[in-house]
């Protein structure tokens, strides 16, 4: 009968290790936190018969503790009372770092049709921080023994590291959203500066081009009007190049016109695959609609 117990201690213990590793495993590929979450669970039920388990994580911003999973119903005591960390037996164990088993419950806890006879709650540490508790329900009696509370905070242990780096990876995952949106602002900010100091040097041309060429450009056209006025009509093929110097020259003020209009500096190709020049088609355009309106009144 004794050799019948140590066999029978022996495969409990190689069970309890097995476990133990797939946990381990579940660690080494964490991605996805709620997933991870309930496999934890599922590899709990191995470790210990249950009937409910819940798990809960501190959350450090709320400053309470958040449901995340379940199995059955998310059992719980005391439900009513309020702690630091939260309301229920499970904040208790959160504030005081240690865990709870009871295996009798007289009058039990109601969940749906089945009252809780044996309640285990067990803190999840990483070192001295609190990263959350699981709890364990059954419907009958002495269903939790101390053995089952030293695996589980084994268990405990490795579950702290599943959840803190599952936390870690998600407040960096926060973080390079954050930075990706930054990036995004900064670099609409660096066109829209590029962009108003575009405008700006355009502005600056267009004053430049205003000032030095204008003022001859006046004195050029004004001489040829005076010019053709001399002229005999007689005098035919000079009256002709003398009015093509006036077009010309009043082209020429046309454009320095447009340049001063320019609220948006448009680039076209000035040879294909070669410089930029600015586009003064929409300037022109518009120019064009004005003088046409008015000649209509």
């Amino acid at each position: 009968m004794k050799t019948n117990n140590n066999t029978t201690g022996k495969k409990a213990t190689r069970k309890e290790l097995e476990v133990l590793f797939k946990l381990s495993q579940v660690i080494q590929s964490c991605t996805e936190p709620e997933n991870t979450y309930n496999s934890v669970l599922e590899l709990l039920e191995e470790l210990v018969d249950f009937e409910f388990a819940a798990l809960f994580i501190y959350s450090d911003e709320l400053e309470k503790l958040n449901l995340v999973a379940s199995k059955g119903h998310a059992v719980d005591l005391i439900q009513p009372v309020s702690f630091d960390m939260g309301n229920g037996l499970s904040a208790w164990v959160a504030k005081q770092k240690r865990p709870i088993l009871l295996s009798e419950l007289h009058r039990g806890k109601i969940l749906g049709k089945n009252p809780v006879r044996s309640f285990l709650s067990i803190p999840l540490l990483l070192g001295d921080k609190i990263i959350g508790v699981m709890n364990f329900g059954h419907i009958r009696a002495g269903s939790f023994t101390k053995h089952n509370l030293q695996v589980l905070t084994i268990a405990a242990g490795q579950l702290s590291v599943i959840i803190e780096r599952s936390l870690y990876f998600n407040r960096l995952a926060e973080k390079n959203r954050q930075l990706e949106r930054t990036n995004r602002q900064l670099q609409i900010a660096q066109d829209a500066l590029v962009e108003r100091e575009r405008l700006a040097a355009v502005g600056e041309v267009a004053v430049t081009v205003n000032h030095e060429i204008n003022n001859p450009l006046t004195v050029i056209i004004g001489n040829a009007e005076l010019l053709l006025k001399d002229l005999a009509d007689s005098d035919k093929k000079v009256r002709k190049k003398v009015e093509h110097i006036v077009a010309e020259s009043k082209r020429i003020a046309q454009i320095t016109r447009a340049l001063r209009k320019i609220d948006k500096p448009v680039s076209e190709d000035y040879l294909p695959g070669g410089a930029k020049m600015l586009s003064l088609k929409r300037e022109k355009s518009a120019e064009k609609s004005q003088v046409t309106a008015a000649g209509s009144k």
